[in-house]
Parts: C-alpha cells; structure tokens; sequence
C-alpha cells in the first residue's frame, strides 16, 4: 500500500517551501476579536499580486498561513501567518514582519461570549488556548484570562523585530501606513458596521469595570504604533 494521501494544508505547506520569495515573512497578530481576519485576508491578497500578479484563490491560498504556535512554526518567506500567540513566542527575530490589531477589551469580550452561542464550546477552547489564556469563560468579566494587556505589551514594544500595530476603528483611515509598511499595496474592503452584540447588562457591567482601566489606556494609545529595530534607533538619536 502506498503512502497516506497528503491534506490540503500539507500540500500548500510544501508549496510554499518550495516557492521561493525574498518578501519577509508576515505574522498577523491580535488581541482576537479585533479585525485580524479581515486584514489578513487583505494582506494575503495584496500579497499574492506582489508574488504571482493576480490574487485569485490558488494564488491568495499560496501565501496564507496559521501560526497558533509561534516558536515552533517555520514562518517562510512571501507567506502571511495569522496568530493570537504572544509576541515573547517570536523569540527577537529580525527577519519577520509583525502586524498587530488591537481594540476595544470590552468588545472583544463580548465577541467571545456570544460567540460561544454560534460556535461552541469547542470554538471556545480553542479560542483560549490559542490567546495563551489563563482560565476559562466563567472568568472572563472578572479578570484579564485572555491576556489582552500582555498582547499589548508585547506587541506594541517589539525592539528587534519591525512591527506595526493598529487600532481596528482607524484600519480603514490608515491603509497607506499598512501598504508602506509591508512594501505592497493593501486594500481593505468597505467598512461594513459590526453588527450589535447582545450580552446580559450585569454581565456587561461587571466586564465594563474589569477592563475599565485597559480601555482607558486603549482609548488613549495612537491609532498606528510603529516599533522595531529602526524606531529603536531613531530614539536612540533624539536621546543623545
């Protein structure tokens, strides 16, 4: 009997092996709940016309990656990784990419909640294992279990590794700070609002004080973070 038939997934993984590309490799990060599929998704097709000139489905699968395990994961130059690991998983390294999505602590609680209602339990622990969360739903409105502040620590403040970081309400004002980043165009799809996210009101209220000093440090962070090796060293300069 001959070998096992290969999956999906493993046949693009030796795709993209072997598809060379000088493009850095890109990892899409986020506190989840927070945009980071609609930009990497836009990312992987502005991807795709930079590599192979057109961005349909063979071409855009092609460049598209998971990396729910930062340390372990190849991250292979001209592919685009989504994750919701923590920055620390990427060890410093200098020849990678980072897009960071970020937003509300509220919202993104909320999100998870209710998305247990169309997803499921499964859904849902897959969600905390893949945040590094440190506990369950049950304690969601009482205390940070998906380490929203650690992803914004970590993320916003990379030195070795070039990062940009984003606010999802200011996505669509700062597509040109995203295109010049990466070094290829990328366009968003229209803005469509998010539809209302219904959760019990002493439920919201007791996430409303539990994250209230997080949101307070959101409201008030830039809309774009740029970090790295060259915003390292432009600060080293002004310090001197």
């Amino acid at each position: 009997m001959g070998p096992f038939p290969k999956s999906k997934a493993q046949i693009r993984q030796i795709a993209q092996s072997v598809l060379l590309s000088k493009i850095a490799p890109i990892v899409v990060a986020s506190m989840g709940r927070s945009g980071s599929t609609l930009v990497h998704d836009a990312i992987c097709r502005g991807l795709a016309e930079a590599r192979f000139g057109h961005s349909g489905r063979l071409a855009t699968g092609l460049v598209a990656g998971y990396a729910w395990d930062l340390s372990a994961a190849p991250l292979r130059n001209g592919v685009a990784y989504k994750t919701h690991a923590l920055a620390e998983e990427l060890d410093g390294r200098s020849d990678v990419k980072v897009v960071f999505l970020f937003g509300s602590a509220v919202d993104s609680a909320v999100s998870v909640i209710n998305a247990r209602k169309v997803k499921g339990d499964a859904w849902i622990a897959s969600h905390f294992d893949h945040l590094r969360g440190e506990g369950g739903l049950a304690e969601l409105a009482e205390r940070d279990v998906l380490r929203f502040s650690d992803q914004l620590d970590g993320w916003t403040s990379l030195t070795s590794t070039p990062a940009i970081a984003m606010k999802y309400d200011s996505l669509w004002h700062n597509q040109d700070s995203l295109s010049d980043f990466l070094g290829f165009p990328i366009a968003l799809p229209p803005r469509r609002e998010r539809s209302a996210k219904q959760v019990d009101s002493k439920i919201l209220k007791r996430l409303q004080q539990t994250y209230a000093l997080l949101e307070s440090r959101i409201a008030a962070m830039p809309d774009v973070i740029r970090s790295g090796p060259e915003e390292k060293a432009q600060a080293g300069m002004k310090n001197q």
